[in-house]
């Protein structure tokens, strides 16, 4: 260390000067070796007293709010800082006014960073506005303090592990006239189509359809009659909704994936979180996409309380572009616990082969199945008579809106 060193030839400057009788040199020597042995007890006792903290006013926001935050350096002793150097880890995604960012904008390297000086007992705050413009779990932290001796000999450093963190909702937007035009199943409440039919209460028997599940043929009544006959079951409205949010923007997960594409079915799945719950539907939401920090695919729970459209929001909030499991998987975990005739939203922004018998399989299964189509433009497949609605007409917009916004 250079300390060492000065140390070293201070120590063989005073002593030639013992030996010689040269004042000067002893008067040098001794002058290096305190100013040496101050610049060791600045550096050790730099940080000693220091505290540093951040605020932030709200820990929810949606995208393109703006949240008060603070950043606070305290420092309660009678040793000044003469300077100090605050590097504070900083996720893209928020924006600063008027801060002082150092990196490349990816959020392992972008640091805020503030320089300045502390006098004994003196606390210095620093406020900005804060504004969310990306949805994600973001968090700030941890910081580095970097601090020097007035003589510049030595420097000191130290860390503090504390996180602060803020949770962006996804976009909401109107998916009423897309969604639930007035003949359709999730339509008006006492509308004149069922939602699904009850199996264990059969009303009659009709001519056999080639759309008809095969465990629906009334073998019977088609012996008695010389055709195919499939039974009638007595019509029952639910208001049951699962969401199921597809996080593969493309056929293969080699493929890699699209991020633009996977925020356009973010928006789209909490957009028909957000109706379900107006329009007081018990609903749950699903998906094979990753939640942030905790390796496991998103799972919200059939529910109709008041937190239901928060704990949808906050796991769509915390979606990550990948996908821990086959879209199935996550499917038929919890196939068995959903109540009869629910309704199956699938939101995708591609529809792969796939991802096609997995709608069929649902179907199947007896639950009527509507897909929302994120991706850019038209479907480039027809699946029936399961009914496909684009979303490109509304997401268009939003990214229109969010281009002229960022020029």
């Amino acid at each position: 260390m250079l300390n060492d060193f000065w140390i070293l030839v201070s120590s063989v400057m005073i002593l030639i000067g013992l030996v010689a009788s040269e004042g000067l040199l002893l008067v040098v020597g001794s002058l290096v070796i305190v100013l040496a042995l101050a610049a060791r007890v600045w550096q050790r006792f730099a940080f000693q007293s220091v505290s540093h903290s951040r605020s932030i006013s709200r820990r929810r926001a949606f995208i393109g709010d703006t949240v008060d935050y603070s950043v606070s350096l305290d420092n309660d002793k009678v040793l000044p800082l003469i300077w100090v150097d605050i590097q504070d880890s900083f996720p893209d995604g928020l924006d600063l006014t008027g801060a002082t960012m150092r990196g490349t904008g990816l959020e392992s390297n972008r640091q805020h960073t503030i320089t300045t000086s502390l006098l004994p007992y003196q606390k210095a705050t620093w406020k900005y506005s804060l504004t969310c413009s990306e949805r994600g779990y973001h968090r700030i932290g941890p910081v580095r303090l970097r601090t020097g001796d007035i003589f510049g000999f030595s420097s000191a450093e130290t860390r503090y592990t504390e996180f602060n963190h803020i949770l962006v909702y996804p976009r909401v937007v109107d998916l009423t006239g897309l969604l639930f035009p007035p003949e359709h199943p999730l339509g008006d409440v006492r509308g004149s189509r069922p939602l699904y039919h009850d199996t264990n209460r059969v009303v009659g028997q009709r001519d056999y359809q080639p759309r008809d599940p095969m465990k629906h043929i009334d073998w019977k009544a088609t012996a008695r009659v010389g055709q195919l006959q499939t039974k009638v079951f007595e019509p029952v409205v639910a208001l049951n909704m699962l969401i199921v949010m597809n996080g593969s923007t493309r056929e293969h997960s080699w493929q890699g994936s699209n991020r633009r594409l996977f925020e356009r079915t973010v928006t789209v799945a909490a957009s028909a979180a957000s109706l379900a719950d107006h329009r007081g539907y018990t609903y749950g939401v699903v998906s094979n996409a990753v939640a942030s920090y905790s390796g496991k695919w998103i799972n919200v729970p059939m529910g109709a309380s008041s937190s239901q459209l928060p704990m949808a929001l906050e796991a769509l909030a915390m979606a990550a572009p990948y996908v821990v499991a086959p879209l199935a998987d996550v499917l038929n975990s919890g196939r068995d616990s959903l109540p009869s005739g629910t309704t199956v939203v699938l939101v995708s922004p591609s529809l792969g082969d796939t991802l096609v018998d997995q709608i069929a399989g649902i179907r199947d299964h007896g639950f009527p199945v509507i897909v929302l189509y994120a991706g850019d433009g038209l479907p480039d497949r027809d699946l029936g008579d399961i009914r496909v609605i684009p979303m490109a007409s509304i997401l268009d917009a939003v990214e229109d809106h969010e281009s002229v916004m960022a020029e």
